[in-house]
């Protein structure tokens, strides 16, 4: 009797099983992948997480229609800057409405003419709100007009502190991007939450068929899907802690450029923009004509060299032109002196053929 009253109660456990996998599906039909859902939500829409919770997991999809969740299609947004909004705005995401779950990221891209100095600004600035750096880059290690460095920074910011974070970056150096985004995941953490009760309330059933059951069949089915539902809590509650330190943190991912003149962001006028292009010529015109003076004077040993071998030539070759007529003059006199020797013989030796007739 007792084996039959706890061959019932796997049964039961069964059912129980079947109707959370029913509740995932319900839920997977009705189309929403949270992971995709950004923007932040009007007040209207805001899910209370002080309420209690549904007792039961299938009740959960009716529940997020009747608390007035929107579909993903609206809820999508992102915040975002162009460069000529970069000075003196910045976006509204510390304001999300509470009660949801929110994470919020942003990217950034700066230049600066005092590269050193803003790092160290930099690491100040993220320090006096509470972050930290997650992972930074340097590349470059000299400073002129051909080869600039350049730093890419991940930073950890609390997500409270996100907009003040930005607002002191901007005053540090010259912001040419700005892009602040959200990501709602409110559905899925919820969703996460119901999929962690329901386990564990099936956990404390098993825990109470493992003390009632007497045979060793029993025994090991109840412990290998005791060993799942371990695993299963232990999995979502990672992916939950994960999600808790995205939304306590926002990730701001720092593009640094050195230069040596900053891009100018806001709209000028046709005057400001003549002195602008003026100063800038002017500069380049310095920086030629100091790159030249650098250039010359650090290549002064090779020039040196080639002066050198230069002149060496230009003295043989010299040499070589001006001793040309004299070399000429000479192989005259040879040719000169070899045609008169031929003619002195070709008289002797008549003069000879003479005397013997």
């Amino acid at each position: 009797m007792k084996r039959k009253q706890t061959i019932i109660a796997l049964l039961l456990a069964a059912l129980f099983i079947l109707s959370l996998g029913g509740c995932a599906s319900k839920s997977a039909d009705r189309g929403y992948d949270s992971s995709m859902v950004y923007g932040s939500y009007p007040q209207e829409a805001a899910y209370d997480m002080d309420m209690p919770m549904p007792e039961e997991p299938v009740a959960m999809a009716d529940e997020t229609a009747e608390y007035g969740y929107r579909s993903e299609a609206k809820a999508a947004g992102n915040v975002s800057t162009t460069a000529s909004q970069m000075k003196g705005e910045s976006a509204n995401l510390t304001g999300a409405v509470s009660g949801r779950k929110i994470i919020k990221n942003g990217d950034l891209s700066i230049q600066t003419r005092e590269f050193d100095a803003f790092l160290e600004d930099l690491s100040h600035s993220i320090l006096a709100v509470g972050g930290y750096v997650e992972a930074s880059s340097i590349s470059g290690n000299s400073y002129n007009r051909n080869r600039m460095r350049s730093a890419d920074i991940t930073a950890r910011i609390p997500a409270e502190q996100l907009d003040a974070f930005c607002d002191q970056v901007s005053d540090l150096g010259n912001v040419t991007y700005k892009n602040l985004y959200t990501r709602d995941v409110t559905l899925t953490y919820v969703d996460l939450e119901s999929h962690v009760k329901a386990l564990r309330q099936e956990q404390e059933t098993l825990m109470e068929l493992l003390k009632k059951a007497e045979s060793v069949e029993d025994i090991i089915a109840i412990q290998s899907r005791l060993s799942d539902v371990i695993y299963e809590i232990e999995s979502y509650e990672s992916t939950l802690r994960t999600y808790d330190d995205q939304i306590a943190y926002s990730s701001v991912y720092l593009n640094i450029q050195e230069v040596a003149r900053e891009t100018a962001v806001e709209k000028e006028t046709a005057g400001q923009e003549i002195a602008r292009r003026f100063r800038e010529n002017w500069e380049d015109v310095k920086d030629g004509a100091t790159r030249f003076g650098i250039n010359f004077v650090s290549d002064l040993p090779v020039i040196l060299v080639w002066v050198v071998f230069l002149g060496i030539v230009a003295v043989v070759i010299v040499i070589i032109v001006k001793g040309a007529p004299k070399r000429k003059a000479k192989r005259e006199r040879r040719r000169a002196l070899k045609l008169q020797k031929k003619y002195q013989k070709e008289q002797a030796k008549l003069a000879a053929e003479g005397k013997k007739e």
